[in-house]
């Protein structure tokens, strides 16, 4: 297996969840199940698997030990270490970037925790070396197994979806546009400039962009200079995107000013050049055409048709990947990746074909359990029927109730009697005894009002 020891890999979990904030509540998102593993296992086994050795994730230091509490019980054997960023500031993705930078040595990978694929990624990073790319952004084509249709729990409303406009070649793959489809009305003008040096450019608004984007080095120098960046996609690549088709300068003096240089902006093409190491490693390299090495900044689109290729940041996207979650290729297929050993079972209608169980969970006899993901010391009692559902971490489900499509949150408690369908339950609440709840999201007034 290849060691890409030329890239550090980054992992972005200290986000806040703020889409899903019924959930996140009490729990970061990055802890929250997927299957019957937390959401970051996901892009820390993609890298893993790749043949990465090793990672650094960035956390909320609010929430640092039980993140890293938990991941040490995953059992990763490359070498991960949890750097803490301030939990009561608003930082962006470029902000936490920022702040690792001394520890930055090579080129970088940053992936987002919410990212669950099965893509193979030598695909991608051989695409950034062949190119001697100076960044490579992953995007995922709409899926073609989109047969996946449920009712998100909780309060009836109008699934609305983030569209992203992104412009390549179709021949090349260069990645000469982006932009978000919020931002225009009803047309979206294109510099002719563009046009005339693309005359293959297509324009697509269904890519799904996968938050992987593999940079040089020199792009985390240059947030390092210019610290009004505070996020990667939204400010970042757009920048170095356009500036990649910009007139640089060459040879001026020291007091001459190129005129497409900002004033209160580092010179982007300055910090992009070789050094002369760079050069002659890049010339003895058996990767890569040395014909296409002229340009100085260069990005391209790596576009990816996958089975599975989600970012589970929204209450539908989490729903969906816990639903489609069985086909991910990555050691998930097997009854004992899906069935915790540490989880006792004792019901004879548990469908062990369509369930993950997470340890310490123990389903009573006389329980029916189809197409939910069970979560860690949960507790289901007997006369209970659960179907296609989500039940977090030391969920307590009491006896003759019936879940239908619901999200049970960490530590909550369903009294006996209960039925609901459509429910979304927010972390350590209790539904009293009896209660039927249809198309509804229980939580406490106070916490609703923090949210």
């Amino acid at each position: 297996m290849q060691n890409w020891l030329e890239f550090q890999a980054v992992v972005m979990a200290a986000g806040k969840g703020s889409r899903i904030p019924e959930m996140t509540a009490t729990k970061p998102k990055c802890l929250l199940p997927v299957g019957n593993k937390p959401m970051i296992y996901y892009p820390l086994k993609l890298l893993e698997n790749a043949g990465f050795r090793d990672t650094k994730i960035i956390v909320a230091d609010n929430y640092a030990s039980d993140i890293q509490e938990e991941v040490d019980h995953l059992g990763f054997e490359m070498n991960l270490s949890f750097v803490p960023i301030p939990s009561d500031e608003d930082w962006g993705t470029a902000d936490s970037l920022r702040h690792i930078s001394d520890y930055i040595l090579t080129d970088v990978i940053v992936l987002s925790c919410d990212l669950i694929t099965d893509v193979d990624l030598h695909q991608v990073l051989n695409i950034y070396r062949n190119n001697n790319a100076s960044l490579v952004s992953l995007y995922f084509s709409p899926s073609r197994d989109e047969q996946c249709v449920f009712t998100v729990p909780g309060l009836k409303s109008k699934i609305k979806f983030e569209k992203d406009i992104i412009g390549y070649d179709s021949k090349t793959s260069r990645l000469l546009l982006m932009a978000s489809a919020s931002d225009y009305e009803e047309t979206m003008p294109i510099s002719s400039s563009l046009l005339n040096k693309c005359s293959n450019l297509k324009l697509c608004s269904k890519l799904l962009d996968s938050h992987m984007y593999i940079m040089k080095r020199w792009l985390v120098n240059y947030l390092v200079k210019d610290v009004n960046i505070s996020t990667l996609k939204g400010e970042l690549l757009p920048f170095v995107v356009k500036k990649q088709l910009s007139k640089h300068c060459k040879n001026i003096e020291p007091n001459e000013k190129c005129e497409d240089e900002e004033d209160e902006k580092p010179d982007i093409f300055n910090l992009s050049k070789e050094s002369d190491i760079e050069t002659k490693i890049r010339s003895m390299s058996c990767f890569g055409n040395t014909t296409n090495f002229e340009e100085m900044i260069k990005c391209y689109a790596c576009v990816i048709d996958s089975n599975i290729g989600i970012r589970a940041n929204t209450l539908y996207d989490y729903c969906r990947v816990n639903k489609i979650i069985h086909k991910l290729n990555m050691h998930l297929g097997e009854e004992k990746d899906k069935i915790s050993p540490e989880a006792e079972i004792l019901s004879n209608q548990f469908d062990k074909e369509t369930c993950f169980v997470g340890p310490n969970t123990k389903i009573m006899e006389k329980t029916s359990i189809k197409s939910s993901t069970i979560g860690s010391r949960c507790t289901i009692n007997s006369k209970t029927r659960i179907t296609d559902c989500i039940l977090m971490n030391g969920v307590t489900i009491e006896e003759r109730c019936v879940l239908q499509n619901c999200i049970v949150c960490h530590d909550a408690v369903i009294s006996a009697g209960c039925e609901l369908k459509d429910c979304l339950i927010s972390g350590s609440f209790k539904v009293p005894s009896g209660g039927k709840h249809y198309n509804e999201v229980l939580t406490a007034m106070d916490r609703l009002m923090e949210i």
